[in-house]
């Protein structure tokens, strides 16, 4: 069995760009990700200056991610909206003990 896999993506905004980012993120993932099998959950982290917002989400797998990259975040308005703040993205998968 995959370990899940957790994507981590980072985002450094300028001033009052966080309020328009975190509504597009929110939507995203009630509308379209919160849908795709495979997905498990997100989280949203902000730094207290509000220049920094980081993207938290974990996957079943990295195969089930891929799909959904594929079929959803490569061809989703709301996905093109949000690459449009720069991003930085790292894919992290769990040791088990």
């Amino acid at each position: 069995m995959n370990n899940p896999m957790n994507v981590i993506v980072r985002f450094e905004l300028k001033e009052g760009e966080i309020e328009v980012l975190v509504p597009l993120i929110q939507e995203f993932f009630e509308k379209e990700v919160s849908a795709v099998p495979g997905f498990i959950s997100a989280k949203i982290h902000k730094n207290e200056e509000g220049s920094v917002l980081i993207n938290y989400a974990t996957w079943e797998s990295e195969e089930k991610f891929l799909k959904f990259v594929k079929e959803v975040a490569q061809v989703s308005e709301i996905s093109k909206k949000i690459q449009a703040f720069a991003s930085k993205t790292d894919r992290v998968f769990e040791i088990t003990l």
